[in-house]
């Protein structure tokens, strides 16, 4: 059974007050979160709020110290996800996410990735000028160089599965690993492959069916995962400066490594209820890939408890700071009773 505690109260003390307490030292193997926007919405009275400084840099400042002190909680192999948008003044962006990383990692944190959680059902905009918002950033960052992640609990499909572009072969003329590569053949074969120059004709370069035998795949057999013929996952030429490419690539039977565009749909509010939601289907995707079961997670921005949701369900332990105490009361609910 997965624990869960919460603390009302500004973010910035609330950390300082837990890297006082040696119970949370290298405590928490991820931080997932989302901050208040800048200059966008009210959720309460408190002049501790952030997002309604004065100027952008106020506000960056603001997170820069919150998530550098937050660096002293994460276990050694810990991880930082930060969800966040960004905002227009007098017809141009701030580049709020782009500044955050780059003040992060003058704190010594490693930008690992940003992704695009790309919102399908994005509210189209009514400016003359300016393009809809379809689109928040995602920042990955990593305490150390070494971060505890497990792609395998977030491999995808290929499209050509999910979209049914490619039959499903008979079990028999399906391959899920190398058989015998000659490696002999193989050394022959990327020899004459980086070799190759524009005037290289095609014919003198190994067939894609020779690649696939040398790799040990048969040719006319399919990839588990996208149902593609191995020969057809086979690349022929490498021209210039790509030789660090792999000939051949198979598919992991798992499925293939999530691409760093993300498509969630937002989540609609109710009644009452806290309304700028992140979706739990982006957290479950952060939550099964930075950390395992019987982890710790924080989230210093908590608003109705997302993470905490996700964490309820699978099997992680919650810590949540939240501003304001209504908050805190709606989080404990929707944690105890998350399918509800």
């Amino acid at each position: 059974m997965a624990f869960a505690e919460f603390f009302t109260g500004d973010a910035m003390e609330m950390l300082e007050k837990l890297s006082r307490d040696e119970r949370y030292a290298l405590k928490y193997r991820l931080l997932v979160t989302s901050p208040p926007y800048f200059g966008q919405r009210h959720y309460g009275s408190s002049i501790c709020e952030i997002g309604h400084e004065t100027d952008p840099e106020s506000y960056l400042d603001k997170l820069t110290r919150i998530f550098t002190k937050a660096r002293d909680l994460l276990t050694e192999d810990g991880s930082l996800w930060i969800v966040i948008g960004d905002a227009r003044r007098n017809g141009s962006k701030l580049m709020i996410p782009h500044r955050l990383a780059s003040n992060l990692v003058n704190k010594n944190f490693i930008f690992r990735e940003d992704i695009i959680w790309y919102k399908k059902n994005f509210i189209s905009s009514g400016s003359t000028s300016n393009l809809s918002q379809a689109y928040e950033f995602v920042l990955f960052f990593s305490k150390n160089k070494n971060c505890y992640a497990n792609i395998d609990k977030i491999r995808i499909l290929g499209n050509e599965v999910r979209e049914a572009k490619n039959k499903t072969p008979s079990k028999d003329m399906i391959q899920y690993s190398s058989l015998s590569p000659n490696k002999e053949r193989i050394l022959e074969i990327r020899k004459k492959i980086n070799n190759a120059n524009l005037s290289t004709r095609y014919e003198d370069l190994p067939t894609t069916s020779e690649i696939s035998l040398a790799f040990g795949y048969d040719p006319e057999k399919y990839c588990p995962t996208c149902y593609r013929k191995f020969k057809r996952h086979v690349t022929r030429k490498r021209i210039g400066d790509h030789r660090h490419y792999p000939i051949f690539a198979v598919c992991n039977p798992l499925g293939k490594n999530p691409g760093n565009v993300w498509d969630v749909p937002t989540k609609a509010h109710h009644g009452n209820d806290h309304f700028a939601i992140f979706p739990e289907d982006l957290i479950k995707i952060i939550v099964n890939f930075c950390s395992k079961k019987g982890d710790w997670v924080l989230d210093p921005f908590m608003g109705r408890g997302t993470s905490g949701i996700v964490c309820s369900v699978l099997e992680r332990n919650f810590t949540g700071i939240e501003l304001y105490e209504k908050n805190v009361h709606l989080s404990k609910s929707n944690i105890a009773s998350p399918y509800n």
